[in-house]
């Protein structure tokens, strides 16, 4: 790699599994699975995977025919009408997913059946308990993400589910207007695109009144933009997989506290604990740390996973005594709202025997008018052990130079937080859900560095 390069995120239905066939290998491998249920347009990631299948027998294509596949609807007509003769415990496996593969190879989570029951019943407690029947919902993502366990809670509520194969503003656009779509759920980055799209103000948004958003970090700055532009309708969910995507939520009302001050501060947190969920903010003896204090963020509930398939080790590790660590590390105020620090243990800078979050210094970064996407990464240095480079995409049409956002920083963080190098790129590398790779980031510089080093 000679400098900085974009990467191009290709939303579902083309690339809806990062890394294409060799992770959607890796996953049917390592699952054991015997059958596969796929669109007509998936064909072509198989094909070159088809060979090295292991335990695949049965492939069902459900919207055509596919030469060599099985008809969904024809075995639908086929089939018997009668319940089969199982017996189903709510702790046996319901559901097997992957994690996103952001710090390393993905790992299949193994969620029991009453994982869709405890989320459907928290984000119906506490979420969205506003929904109702009139309501039309619009999934702005991926529903093998975080939209899919909205699914059951809105077909419980008896509310109308929109959902779109691809993410374009102007087709969302269209569809808010011509639909009236009351609630929205998506991620920060399409959130920002929409944001940033030209004609967000022709466009007629008053039917809103809900916008659902997790995943990642939204940056502070540009929340306080999306709540001029939207009004306050924001809900933040911040969950795991591990923790089935339920841990905390910033609400609606929590944008419009009585204070002021407090309320600019906790546009900055991931909310309160779910009613039905119990989190604890602890250091490395597990005991639970005062407010302001750092620690990790641990979580228990009825709706978390067993472990990860084939990985007793990591899953070890991972669940003691009954709570999921989430390996993120948070602190919390007098009043329990969690404040995460944006990156997790295995993320943290350390320059020159000095700890620097990445958040930090990417939420100085995107207060820069000129910025639209920020990503911050240790690198190894001679000198101070990693340093800090930060990657920069800038809002079309708008010009900042490196000179000009490390001043920028400067002016706002301790003089060791500054970026030590700043490179621009026109898009960051991200997966399918929308989070930007921060490991894959890591990887491509120090593969540049290992090659400049071959070189020389």
């Amino acid at each position: 790699m000679s400098g900085p390069i974009g990467w191009q995120m290709l939303w579902p239905p083309l690339d809806f599994v990062q890394g294409g066939g060799a992770e959607l290998l890796f996953q049917f491998n390592d699952s054991g699975s015997e059958a596969l249920i796929l669109q007509h347009c998936y064909s072509g990631l198989l094909r070159p995977i088809l060979g090295q299948l292991q335990t695949v027998k049965h492939f069902i294509c459900f919207d055509g025919q596919e030469s060599g596949m099985l008809e969904y609807e024809q075995l639908i007509a086929d089939a018997s009408p009668l319940e089969p003769d199982l017996e189903l415990n709510l702790d046996d496996l319901g559901e097997l997913r992957y994690t996103s593969g952001t710090t390393g190879t993905p790992k299949g989570i193994m969620l029991p059946y009453r994982s869709w029951l405890a989320v459907s019943r928290i984000l119906l407690l506490d979420q969205m308990p506003f929904l109702e029947s009139r309501d039309r919902f619009l999934a702005l993502q991926p529903l093998y993400h975080g939209a899919g366990w909205r699914i059951l809670p809105i077909w419980i509520r008896g509310a109308t589910h929109f959902v779109v194969p691809h993410f374009d503003p102007d087709v969302a656009f269209d569809l808010i207007e011509k639909e009236k779509i009351t609630v929205i759920k998506t991620v920060p980055t399409l959130i920002l695109r929409l944001l940033d799209s030209p004609d967000i103000k022709k466009r007629d948004l008053s039917s809103l009144r809900a916008i659902i958003f997790g995943a990642s970090p939204m940056p502070v700055e540009r929340l306080k933009q999306a709540i001029d532009v939207f009004g306050p309708v924001f809900i933040q969910g911040y969950g795991q997989t591990e923790a089935a995507v339920s841990i905390c939520a910033l609400k609606i009302e929590d944008y419009s506290y009585e204070e002021p001050m407090k309320r600019a501060k906790r546009l900055g947190s991931v909310g309160r604990p779910y009613t039905m969920v119990q989190v604890k903010v602890v250091n490395s003896e597990g005991q639970e740390v005062v407010p302001g204090e750092l620690g990790e963020l641990i979580v228990k509930g009825d709706h978390i996973m067993t472990g990860y398939l084939n990985r007793p080790e990591e899953t070890a590790k991972t669940i003691r005594h009954g709570w999921v660590h989430t390996n993120d590390l948070a602190t919390l105020d007098e009043d329990g709202y969690i404040y995460l620090t944006g990156g997790r243990k295995t993320e943290m800078i350390i320059t020159g025997g000095l700890n620097v979050f990445p958040n930090e210094v990417e939420q100085v970064l995107y207060q820069h008018p000129a910025v639209a996407e920020a990503a911050v990464i240790g690198v190894p240095d001679p000198e101070w052990g990693e340093a800090i480079k930060a990657c920069i995409v800038l809002k079309e049409g708008l010009q900042a130079s490196a000179e000009e956002l490390s001043n920028f920083c400067k002016e706002r963080l301790s003089s060791y937080k500054k970026p030590r190098t700043i490179d621009f790129f026109t898009e960051l590398p991200k997966n399918a859900a929308g989070k930007i790779l921060h490991r894959e980031l890591r990887r491509r510089y120090a593969e540049d560095q290992k090659q400049r080093e071959n070189d020389g």
